[in-house]
């Protein structure tokens, strides 16, 4: 089959996907309370996918080269975690040489590729893992997306300048022998983007249990206790009986050390809740909820700088 075949539609989803990405994450950086952490992460992902289809494509259009590098090695080594560090560099650079290797050799000037550029992805692909680590690298980590999304785009091109070249001068390649299903990958792509953003979604629950809060904040290095809290506008007086209306049994206050100085704190009502329990409780409290389960996480703080009533998800990305 051509070597150009499907490249087209790749380099569209890829570079549609990916300006979502960068669109979500820019939306993230200006506004850190944004609840969309998910939605970018799988997003980025389903770029990238597109991305290692377009490379496994690169790979077969030079029928792995002198390395005798698959295809679908090629792609598939991209998605090992950790050693995809490594191999991004082989996956990129490596097919830049070869390109340019074979262009030389079957005389074919339009179908070499900027070596550096395969370089630059590569280092930017590692850099941005590391960026997106903390929520104070939040300018970094667009700053370094953005420049690795136009690198990529452009290696995108140049791939399927050089097929087009290969192929308006050479045989057809003979690593991918049948017709890609371009429509068919792309609904593998998305179809498992949505399952992991509903797998995502489910999965709050759990990621928001006071357990799971305490472990995240002292895997960063942080102590925490919760002690009960009675002394609450709105839970003696009367809004007492609202609140225990819902289900509120009792109300408590985890505070969050870095040695022995307390640095942030959230509070949280738990007990059989009714649906609308974290809607009363935002009320008659006046305070920003989120609701796991049968806690509801209210009125959460940060001493320094300081920060009162802040979202329970911009809070723990702060840390």
């Amino acid at each position: 089959m051509p070597r150009t075949h499907g490249l087209t539609a790749l380099a569209i989803l890829h570079n549609v996907t990916a300006a979502l990405a960068l669109l979500a994450l820019t939306g993230r950086t200006i506004n850190p309370a944004a609840d969309n952490a998910s939605f970018v992460s799988v997003i980025q992902v389903c770029a990238f996918a597109f991305f290692t289809v377009i490379v496994r494509r690169a790979w077969a259009s030079i029928d792995g080269g002198t390395n005798g590098v698959s295809p679908a090695k090629a792609q598939g080594f991209l998605f090992i975690p950790f050693f995809n560090f490594y191999w991004i560099f082989p996956a990129l650079v490596s097919l830049a040489t070869q390109t340019n290797a074979k262009a030389d050799s079957s005389n074919v000037s339009g179908g070499k590729l900027t070596r550096g550029f395969g370089l630059v992805i590569a280092i930017l692909f590692c850099v941005t893992s590391l960026t997106d680590l903390h929520a104070s690298l939040a300018w970094l980590h667009l700053l370094v997306y953005a420049t690795y999304v136009g690198f990529t785009v452009t290696y995108i091109w140049q791939i399927r300048r050089a097929a087009a070249a290969f192929d308006a001068h050479t045989a057809p390649a003979l690593s991918e022998p049948t017709k890609m299903p371009t429509v068919g990958i792309a609904g593998i792509i998305y179809g498992a983007g949505v399952a992991a953003l509903l797998l995502a979604a489910l999965g709050n629950l759990v990621l928001l249990s006071p357990e799971a809060v305490q472990a995240r904040l002292q895997s960063k290095g942080y102590t925490t206790r919760i002690s009960d809290r009675d002394r609450i506008e709105g839970w003696f007086g009367s809004g007492r009986d609202v609140l225990r209306g819902t289900g509120v049994t009792e109300i408590k206050e985890l505070r969050v050390y870095r040695g022995d100085d307390r640095v942030a704190g959230v509070y949280l009502a738990t007990g059989n809740l009714t649906s609308d329990a974290e809607q009363i409780v935002a009320t008659k409290l006046s305070t920003r909820v989120e609701r796991s389960g049968n806690t509801i996480y209210f009125k959460a703080y940060i001493r320094e700088p300081a920060q009162d009533n802040v979202d329970i998800k911009a809070w723990l990305a702060a840390f």
